[in-house]
């Protein structure tokens, strides 16, 4: 899970107090500092994660903001959640998936997955059945669009939804 140019730490209650009284003493307010980059920190409504984002464009990349053990246990427990699926058996794809789930760029089907990527949308059956699977790739400004369709009460694992309500848009199909 880690990224180019990334370290994840977690956050101690040592490192809170150092910035806290590190922010004291220049008179910061850490709570008021602007995130830069069109950054954005959510908090996933199932596990109470909070998650650093690019704001309309999540799917971009996604960091999970962990302060405690417990927010440990809880990502280890969804990336377990998604190990027992054969298409996400190994540990970094199921960790992989967590993240995306939790940033709200997949959604379980009853047969798969359908997700958000920085390029489009991808659907893999949990079987890892490629014959079954999908790809549309769309412009970055269909994203707002694409994360609507996500969220909605409907089957995002039928392609026709998909390509219903990115009508008009050029899009790219691979089947």
């Amino acid at each position: 899970m880690d990224q180019p140019f990334s370290y994840n730490v977690t956050m101690t209650s040592e490192l809170k107090n150092l910035l806290n009284d590190l922010s004291d003493k220049r008179n910061i307010d850490i709570k008021e500092i602007p995130l830069q980059g069109g950054l954005v920190v959510k908090r996933d409504p199932k596990t109470g994660l909070n998650y650093l984002s690019i704001k309309g464009n999540e799917a971009q990349g996604v960091s999970v903001i962990i302060t405690s053990d417990k927010d440990i246990e809880t990502l280890n427990k969804l990336a377990d959640e998604f190990q027992k699926y054969p298409v996400s058996s190994q540990r970094f794809t199921a960790g992989l998936y967590a993240l995306l789930e939790i940033s709200g760029n997949l959604k379980r089907e009853k047969d798969g997955f359908t997700f958000l990527t920085p390029n489009g949308v991808t659907y893999i059956p949990y079987d890892g059945d490629s014959s079954k699977a999908w790809e549309i790739d769309m412009p970055g400004s269909c994203y707002a669009t694409a994360r609507k369709c996500l969220a909605a009460e409907n089957d995002c694992a039928d392609i026709s939804a998909w390509t219903k309500n990115l009508k008009g848009i050029k899009i790219y199909i691979q089947v």
